[in-house]
């Protein structure tokens, strides 16, 4: 298409000049239908060779090579590198595409995303088998999809499945609970009893489901307060002066003196970097390392461009002084003045 508007300029060019006098009668009118076809027929030759109609070929010798597979097997092969990510995922477009109302394929469309990491096109997979099968127990099977799979934005897919439920049916048990669930998971424990103490008032007291939720509360309480010392607070002091606008994602990590993998990572949006951060044993990456006893480390906060936690050119950040050994329930201050280079 941009070869085609380039070429179809040209032609413009072409007759303005050609109709600016410089040619005249039969030869001028000769010369721009002339240009005129030269333009259409390379378009069309850039077209076949180089173009969509290219594209479409390989697709289609794809989908023919893959036709015969079920979807858990063209997974399989992914898996195992036999066929590249992208090629499944134009295989798995190109069949759903043509069953628009099939609410299983979509439902296997989207576990295979996000089996793959592909957590947006996941959630637009399930929209799709949504419409085709609207219904609060179809939101919250995707909704415990999402959890399943564990980062913040499926974490956010699935509070978003849970909310839509409990619009319609605000008392509906089974959304209160998973978004009780949801909640702990992310360690927002307070939220997590909120949900969990209105889901109690629909149970008969002294039921087996009323004492499971009860020990549910109780266990969010102990890690309530267990996350009241159990941790670090980060705080960024120039954060005001910073243009977060450029940055897509802040990570907040502690570092060792000797350099290697980080001990901790904890992603965050930078919008949140005006509160102060908290770093727990939770975020620890390193196996067999205990955030409270690692020695000579130092806590850095990072502003990334690109939403990767490998840093980046042009990114930005700061961290704090060398420290023996981290103190739970301490505060530390960092600015961010560095730029990665």
């Amino acid at each position: 298409m941009l070869v085609w508007l380039a070429l179809l300029l040209m032609v413009l060019v072409w007759a303005a000049w050609l109709f600016g006098q410089v040619f005249t009668g039969k030869g001028r009118i000769f010369t721009y239908i002339s240009v005129l076809l030269i333009a259409t027929i390379s378009s069309l030759t850039l077209y076949y060779f180089q173009g969509a109609h290219q594209s479409l070929k390989d697709t289609a010798e794809l989908h023919q090579r893959l036709d015969g597979l079920s979807l858990k097997e063209l997974a399989s092969k992914a898996d195992q590198k036999e066929i590249t990510v992208q090629e499944l995922l134009s295989e798995l477009r190109l069949r759903t595409e043509s069953d628009p109302h099939n609410f299983e394929k979509w439902r296997e469309l989207g576990n295979i995303f996000l089996r793959f990491g592909e957590v947006g096109r996941a959630e637009q997979a399930f929209n799709r088998a949504v419409a085709a099968k609207p219904g609060a127990e179809t939101r919250i099977e995707f909704a415990r999809n999402f959890m399943e799979q564990g980062s913040a934005e499926a974490f956010e897919n699935a509070e978003r499945h849970i909310n839509l439920v409990l619009m319609e049916e605000p008392k509906h048990e089974g959304a209160l609970l998973m978004q009780g669930i949801n909640h702990f998971k992310q360690q927002e424990y307070q939220a997590a009893i909120d949900y969990w103490q209105e889901l109690l008032q629909y149970r008969e007291p002294g039921s087996e489901s009323y004492q499971i939720i009860s020990g549910q509360i109780d266990q969010a309480k102990r890690q309530l307060k267990l996350a009241e010392l159990n941790h670090i607070s980060v705080v960024v002091d120039n954060v005001d002066s910073l243009l977060l606008t450029r940055y897509k994602k802040a990570f907040v990590l502690v570092r060792q003196e000797e350099g290697g993998p980080p001990i901790a990572v904890k992603s965050v949006d930078v919008a949140q970097l005006h509160q102060p951060q908290k770093l727990t044993p939770a975020n620890v990456m390193l196996p067999g390392t205990s955030l409270w006893t690692a020695e000579n480390t130092y806590i850095e906060v990072r502003l990334s461009q690109s939403g990767l936690a490998q840093p980046e050119p042009g990114d930005r950040f700061g961290r704090t002084s060398l420290k023996k050994i981290l103190t739970p329930s301490e505060t530390v201050h960092v600015e961010i003045t560095q730029t990665v280079e």
